[in-house]
């Protein structure tokens, strides 16, 4: 089990420049986006609409934390996030185009290696019991809340194995790694 705060958060420019993202987690850990990540967790402010950062064999998941975006995936269809907490999926293969509908947002993104690892995005409102999964990445969107002992605030990570009780009241983005 390990614990991250928004201290051990690292912020970086995005891959085309547009921006920056907070990684909250890279594994395995001092990987780059430039190769040998299996999968990261991040969050990003979006400040206009623009194009995403190509990442081919990469599976991509995405939910807003705020504001709302259409993803213009070109032949491969739109996907329209109104309202957070309500995940996506997407390849990181897609030319894809970010249009902010109403001003700025605040995404999480969830990417992951293909035929190496792969992930699932959900959201859970303690309390409740964690999905069973060989890794999880646990994060505390709102409230405050208790696993296996670990007091988690808003933006704190649990990274932990298997399934657990979550105890207290909150909103958690959970993430199912294998």
């Amino acid at each position: 089990m390990r614990r991250l705060g928004p201290a051990d958060y690292r912020v970086m420019p995005w891959k085309d420049g547009g921006g920056s993202t907070t990684e909250l987690v890279i594994h395995p850990p001092g990987a780059t986006l430039a190769g040998g990540f299996l999968w990261r967790v991040s969050m990003a402010d979006v400040p206009g609409s623009g194009p995403f950062s190509a990442f081919p064999g990469v599976d991509r998941s995405l939910m807003l934390l705020s504001g709302s975006l259409e993803l213009d995936h070109g032949p491969h269809g739109l996907q329209v996030l109104e309202g957070p907490y309500r995940p996506v999926t997407f390849s990181g293969d897609w030319t894809t185009r970010g249009r902010l509908l109403a001003g700025p947002c605040r995404d999480f993104n969830v990417m992951s290696a293909r035929g190496l690892a792969r992930h699932r995005l959900s959201v859970v409102r303690a309390p409740a019991a964690l999905p069973v999964a060989p890794l999880l990445v646990v994060v505390c969107l709102e409230g405050a809340i208790e696993i296996a002992g670990q007091a988690l605030g808003p933006w704190d990570l649990l990274e932990m194995r298997g399934g657990a009780e979550v105890l207290g009241m909150g909103v958690l983005a959970v993430v199912e790694l294998s």
